[in-house]
């Protein structure tokens, strides 16, 4: 199995609720094999810096420890004046994340918007 989740909001409650649902996900498959992204872009990019809440920057080192491959747009940190070295260290910079949304589907992930 293969899923992206897809944030796209400025909304705390959003942010949290994808992460929720990205390790209720993982918890369900009991240790099976998954292949799990999460792509950010638009205004959710200004929620994933190194200073976002402790309790979900927990989280999404939790998760990235379990696999989760975590994808932040270019396009949307340049509309932003976010630089990468102010990410969260488990976000890794794509050049644009429709593009990479694209791609991971062409590759066979399912695409969930929370």
């Amino acid at each position: 199995m293969k899923v992206v989740l897809h944030i796209d909001s400025d909304k705390e409650r959003r942010l949290r609720l994808t992460l929720n649902n990205m390790t209720n996900l993982l918890a369900a498959m009991e240790g099976r094999p998954i292949g799990a992204a999460i792509v950010v872009n638009g205004p959710a990019a200004q929620q994933v810096t190194a200073g976002m809440d402790m309790g979900l920057s927990e989280m999404v080192a939790s998760l990235a420890a379990e696999g989760v491959d975590f994808f932040v747009c270019n396009n949307s940190l340049t509309q932003f004046n976010i630089e990468q070295n102010e990410l969260h260290s488990a976000f890794k910079v794509t050049r644009a994340g429709i593009l990479k949304l694209v791609e991971l589907q062409r590759d066979g992930y399912a695409y969930v918007k929370p």
